[in-house]
């Protein structure tokens, strides 16, 4: 059960049993799935933190597709039935058909962004290869973070090499995203990158000369669905882990504010789609399953979303123009 009335939890450890968060977009209804105009919500499992499990949250809030977030404290829970005994895992709707379970944080955002059309496809493969550019190069952004806390010569200028790079990027195509007037799924990942430095030093980008990369992340977090799940209950507060600025330690953890309570209210019950795998070792080190991906996702060295821009709209803008 969960913890009683008046109980908090404070850090992913713990014996808790897994909780899930649902979120239905407002103009989504069971009713219309028969007809096709609608979608079964889709199941993302990861660890009651952000991590891994956050840029696919961002991108499922952002396209304002139905979902459960199932979220886990016990390490054991999901080894016996994830593949590759790894998270997140993402299961439903088309997959669901398919009988398949998507693992790893990348293909699993490269599946959404497809299914949402933040893919860049409406401009063929340059269109697409740019979102996956953008979107590898916001991985290195956020894999090296830890820069703002260490400050040494070496790291700092390795980093702003990357904002650097970051902020030309943006300044190839005329329009608010890398890619001009209407977002992909590199953009989620730049923002995700970027508005983390900039939680955990604010101002940063600006006091480093990075102007319009301080402007592309407060103009994304007023984007109605991102401003929405930023100020919900749905957010996973930070981890000592992912701030980055002291060693892994036993309390790494630990959850920087309180974890609200309406993130673990509803007890997850399993239903009949079920979480299948080979299973893994109980020898396993549990850091290495809280990173919950394979060693080629950085990310997962963290320690561990008027004038109406188009984002999300699957009727897409014209072709876009460039500077």
């Amino acid at each position: 059960m969960p913890p009683k009335k008046g109980k908090t939890i404070d850090s992913l450890s713990g014996p808790h049993p897994r909780a899930v968060v649902r979120f239905r977009p407002a103009d989504w209804s069971p009713v219309l799935i028969a007809s096709g105009l609608s979608a079964e919500p889709y199941t993302l499992h990861y660890f009651a933190i952000r991590g891994l499990g956050e840029l696919p949250r961002l991108m499922l809030e952002l396209a304002q597709m139905p979902y459960d977030s199932v979220l886990y404290w016990d390490t054991k829970e999901f080894k016996a039935a994830a593949p590759f005994g790894q998270m997140p895992l993402f299961m439903g709707g088309d997959l669901e058909d398919a009988d398949q379970v998507l693992c790893q944080s990348s293909s699993i955002v490269r599946y959404i962004a497809k299914e949402a059309n933040l893919d860049g496809s409406e401009q063929g493969a340059v269109g697409e290869s740019r979102a996956d550019m953008v979107f590898e190069c916001s991985k290195d952004l956020g894999s090296n973070k830890n820069a703002i806390h260490t400050q040494t010569d070496a790291d700092k200028e390795k980093f702003h090499g990357m904002l650097t790079k970051a902020s030309e990027l943006l300044d190839e195509y005329e329009g608010p995203f890398f890619s001009g007037m209407a977002a992909t799924y590199g953009d989620v990942g730049m923002f995700h990158s970027l508005s983390t430095v900039e939680e955990l030093k604010p101002g940063y980008l600006k006091a480093n000369g990075f102007e319009d990369l301080s402007a592309f992340v407060t103009m994304f977090a007023e984007l109605p669905p991102i401003a929405a799940y930023l100020a919900s209950s749905r957010r996973m507060p930070l981890t000592n882990n992912e701030v980055g600025d002291v060693p892994w330690a036993a309390d790494g953890y630990k959850y920087k504010t309180p974890l609200n309570a309406e993130l673990y209210a509803e007890e997850y019950v399993e239903t009949t789609y079920q979480l299948r795998g080979d299973g893994d070792d109980d020898d396993d080190d549990d850091d290495d399953e809280m990173a919950g991906e394979d060693d080629d996702d950085d990310e997962a060295q963290e320690g561990e979303e008027e004038e109406e821009v188009e984002t999300v709209n699957r009727e897409r803008p014209a072709k876009k123009s460039r500077k």
